[in-house]
């Protein structure tokens, strides 16, 4: 009986049902032992703590659907129907409904829905197909996204190369994926990986197709004499403070520059002698089991490499403040922008 009354006491923050029978101030419960006495918290203050719980919701899926279009569309000025555009609002008028919540902090007309759509394709597939054919995905973030209610993701279009088959594994995937981030802004991540699983797919089909005489072509090519490389990471999210600190300790013990941007998403660029950065990406891809591993899956996340003659980032390894806006502008200074671009936010 003491367990029902604390769920009914629970239940007040989250139901109408109980909102509504719940008027009086406090209530009795007789045991064999004792009597204790309840009091639940007026309406009101319930009522008011809610709807500031679903405007804080509503502004976080707000700032994230800019934050998207801004990244995705960042250099494209094509027609908003044009179904190859990285980033589209589908509805329009439940965003603009969402804003004027927002701004009159009136939680009462918080639209139930917003729906959007992304365009994802990889880099062979921009090569090897005119029409830039790719997957089309569409994401449903419903009233409380992202603080307690997950994305919804539908597959609306896949390339020609993937199978029925492969299609549903990459819906129920992507669906995964949004069910484990629930709590969590997980556009980007979604995205992410759809490119990732889209890119496996694609280089299963290529290798199925492609002549055996291409086997030896790599060897005859010159060894390129530069001195200086990098090495992207990208990863959902870098919050341990262990983590944080012992990614600076091994990118400085192997004498590397870059950076760690820590929060989400989590970003590691080193730099410097192309054997010490092998060793570190060796390193962090570790498993569990191993001091300062982070797993198998983050082998997903090295998103790419370039090499030049000489060192482009600071040569001392730090670590950034959360704010993809700082780490931007570090980049464009040490004119890596363009690999931050193709490798962090996976643009063309």
């Amino acid at each position: 009986m003491i367990e029902r009354a604390r769920e009914t006491m629970i239940k007040t923050r989250y139901t109408s049902d109980t909102l509504a029978i719940s008027s009086s101030s406090s209530f009795t419960v007789v045991n064999e032992d004792k009597e204790s006495k309840y009091c639940f918290a007026p309406v009101k203050m319930v009522e008011e703590e809610m709807a500031s719980d679903l405007l804080d919701a509503l502004d976080r899926m707000v700032l994230e659907i800019q934050a998207m279009d801004a990244i995705c569309n960042a250099d494209a000025e094509v027609d908003e129907n044009d179904v190859h555009k990285g980033f589209v609002v589908v509805s329009h008028q439940a965003l603009e409904q969402a804003q004027s919540c927002l701004d009159e902090a009136n939680a009462s007309d918080v639209p139930s829905q917003i729906d959007v759509e992304a365009f994802v394709s990889t880099e062979a597939c921009d090569e090897n197909n005119s029409n830039n054919d790719g997957v089309r995905l569409r994401m449903s973030l419903p009233k409380g996204y992202p603080t307690i209610h997950r994305a919804s993701v539908t597959v609306l279009h896949t390339p020609k190369f993937v199978t029925r088959g492969n299609h549903d594994t990459i819906s129920s995937q992507l669906q995964a994926t949004a069910n484990e981030l629930i709590g969590s802004e997980a556009m980007m991540s979604i995205i992410s990986e759809c490119r990732n699983i889209l890119s496996d797919l694609e280089c299963n089909s290529s290798d199925d197709a492609a002549p055996s005489e291409t086997k030896d072509d790599t060897t005859s090519l010159p060894i390129d004499p530069v001195c200086v490389s990098r090495r992207w990471i990208r990863v959902h999210h870098i919050t341990n403070n262990d983590r944080r600190k012992q990614i600076v300790i091994e990118a400085q013990d192997r004498n590397l520059g870059g950076f760690l941007k820590a929060g989400y998403p989590g970003v590691v660029c080193v730099e410097g002698d192309p054997v010490a950065c092998d060793d570190f990406v060796v390193w962090i891809k570790g498993n569990k089991s191993r001091p300062g591993g982070f797993g198998r899956n983050w082998g997903h996340h090295v998103r790419g490499e370039a090499t030049t003659e000489q060192r482009q980032l600071p040569e001392a390894f730090e670590e950034l403040e959360d704010d993809m806006g700082v780490l931007g502008s570090l980049c464009r200074e040490s004119n890596v922008e363009d690999e931050f671009r193709e490798f962090i936010l996976q643009q063309k």
